[in-house]
């Protein structure tokens, strides 16, 4: 099944995630590149091409670099290399003390990005969905991970997991389209042809008479009298003065409210309800406006009061002007018969028209429109199937991170304030997995070191001081100690957090003969090249587990999927496979 391009893959917000991506990190070429490519960049293919043909075997930022201090290379090229590199320097300066929020709106302004989008085809549609961006900032900058490393890390790991943010809708005043909404939703609106519908509904007076007490800003407490010897009841004055303000006040509401409903139509009103005895409840009302004879157009308030729905007051006023209504007043009166005759004859045509149709074609056509009816869809079965995949979501393998996001971006905002003096499970695993990513293996170790290291941390903005608290230094000390570490001191390669994707067959995920691939992607936490020349693959979790066997069942079927992928990224065996368990301390060989 081939599924629609999320939010995050629509084209203006791609660019500007690889530019935030590019001021945290220029050693990216995809996202530099797109950057490059926009018109916030302005360099042509020509211009990537020769740029890049000077040293193929460095960074597209390195080579950049290089290219701006040669001699012999075009000067027009070198001083668009100069201008682009400074307005990136710039950036990065600038996110190192701006709220996230803030600093995301500076960019459009400084790029010149939000106009360019808005003249764009959907152009109102694009900008929206920048605005969007920015709200998403800003709620994000309230959560207890915050900064710019923490943002990206969060729409990738979206990505990765296969979700998405919902993108900005956007309908304008005058689009042709057929709204429906309250009238208070409508108030300060205006539209060719407006459909009032249930004025024959009731108003709700429910809590007036039913509340066993009225309450008043001005007139006070209303309670009812109880006996509780006799068990009884009873209303008081107090009550029944509430109660009569409270109607008053109700009706002179809903007076507006329908002054707002009948004021709304610029060419057209079309007024529906519904009355079981329209004509006993016209003769009636004729006979009160009667008994109540004025000489004013106005209707007398006691009869006003009297009727608590729009269709009844409507009423009146058409019996009460009639004559000055007639040139733009059309009453039609339809029993529950005539509607249902005439919807059965409607049908009776149409199933007849059909037949005539019918009666009028050979065998042959009638087989071909028969065979055509009766087609089924011979992938039916692919329905069903994602075309794109994470290792989190394939059979009942569950990722840390995969409980973090339904822990902390699924829950909302008032609880986790309340939460972020302490941390969940899934945030300390995730905290356990950048400070391992971070640590360097020409340091040898010890508290002070790794509490600088946090420290550190904490003041470039990558993780708060709630974070920093949290973090297991004897656990991280202890993964210093292990095998791994002491082979990737001594390692030719280390390679951490990278991403991979693979073509898998979908019967190797799906209980279904079928004969299509799944895109799987995901991140490998780490791997590096012994001085052996041997591949090693690592992966780190934080469960808490009683014995090596639980992780091991749990994470086999992923990490085959990992040693797959990277066995043919880099055309090598990989000749061991490990868990390294931060709960456990212990390094667990699989063998797949």
């Amino acid at each position: 099944m081939i599924l629609p391009l999320g939010y995050l893959d629509s084209v203006e917000i791609q660019v500007m995630i690889s530019l935030l991506k590019i001021i945290d990190n220029p050693i990216n070429d995809i996202a530099l590149v797109t950057v490059l490519r926009s018109m916030i960049g302005g360099f042509t293919d020509n211009e990537l091409i020769e740029i890049k043909l000077k040293d193929n075997s460095k960074s597209f930022y390195e080579a950049m670099c290089e290219y701006k201090n040669k001699e012999e290379a075009d000067e027009e090229l070198k001083n668009k290399i100069e201008v682009f590199l400074n307005k990136i320097e710039n950036f990065r300066k600038e996110q190192e003390y701006m709220p996230l929020d803030e600093f995301i709106w500076k960019i459009y302004l400084d790029t010149g990005y939000y106009s360019y989008v808005s003249l764009m085809p959907n152009g109102i549609l694009r900008v929206s969905n920048l605005k969007l961006l920015f709200e998403k900032a800003k709620q994000y900058e309230k959560t207890s991970f915050k900064g710019l490393y923490n943002f990206i890390s969060f729409i990738d790991k979206l990505k990765l997991s296969s979700n998405d943010m919902s993108g900005a809708k956007l309908i304008g005043e005058n689009e042709d389209v057929i709204r429906i909404m309250s009238i208070h939703k409508s108030k300060g609106l205006e539209f060719p042809v407006v459909f009032l519908c249930g004025t024959s509904k009731k108003f709700n007076m429910q809590d007036i008479y039913q509340s066993q007490v009225l309450l008043h800003q001005d007139l006070g407490i209303g309670p009812k009298y109880i006996n509780y010897e006799e068990g009884e009841t009873y209303t008081t004055p107090a009550r029944e003065a509430i109660k009569i303000k409270l109607k008053m006040e109700t009706i002179a509401e809903e007076m507006r409210v329908l002054y707002v409903a009948l004021t709304r139509a610029k060419e057209k009103l079309i007024i529906t309800g519904i009355d079981k005895d329209y004509k006993k409840s016209i003769d009636e009302k004729e006979k009160l406006l009667d008994s109540y004879k004025e000489n004013t157009n106005k209707i007398n308030k006691s009869l006003v009061q009297k009727y608590i729905s729009y269709l009844d007051w409507l009423e009146l006023v058409s019996l009460k002007r009639k004559k000055d209504l007639e040139e733009i007043l059309d009453t039609k009166v339809y029993s529950k018969k005539e509607v249902l005759k005439s919807t059965s004859s409607k049908e009776e045509k149409r199933v007849q028209s059909i037949e005539e149709e019918l009666a009028d074609i050979n065998e042959e056509e009638l087989n071909t429109v028969k065979e055509k009816l009766e087609w089924k869809y011979p992938y039916n079965n692919l329905n069903n199937i994602l075309t794109k995949s994470s290792v989190t979501k394939i059979k009942s393998m569950k990722l840390d991170l995969e409980e973090e996001y339904e822990a902390k971006y699924n829950t909302p905002e008032f609880l986790q304030e309340e939460k972020e003096s302490k941390l969940s499970s899934a945030e300390k695993g995730t905290l356990m997995h950048l400070i391992l990513q971070k640590l360097d293996v020409n340091v040898n170790y010890d508290k002070d070191k790794v509490q600088a290291l946090i420290q550190g941390l904490e003041e470039k903005g990558r993780i708060n001081g709630v974070q920093a608290k949290a973090v297991d230094i004897d656990k991280i000390l202890k993964f210093t100690e292990s095998r791994i570490w002491k082979e990737m001191q001594d390692a030719k390669e280390i390679q951490r957090e990278k991403p991979f994707y693979l073509n898998v067959p979908a019967k190797e995920i799906y209980e279904e003969n079928i004969d299509e691939n799944i895109l799987v992607q995901g991140v490998i936490d780490l791997y590096y090249i012994t001085k052996d020349d041997e591949l090693v693959l690592v992966d780190y979790k934080t469960d808490k587990v009683n014995t090596e066997a639980e992780l091991i069942e749990k994470y086999k079927e992923q990490l085959k999927l990992y040693k797959e992928a990277l066995e043919k990224a880099l055309d090598k065996k990989a000749c061991f496979v490990y868990i390294y368990s931060l709960y456990l301390g212990k390094v667990i060989e699989i063998n797949i």
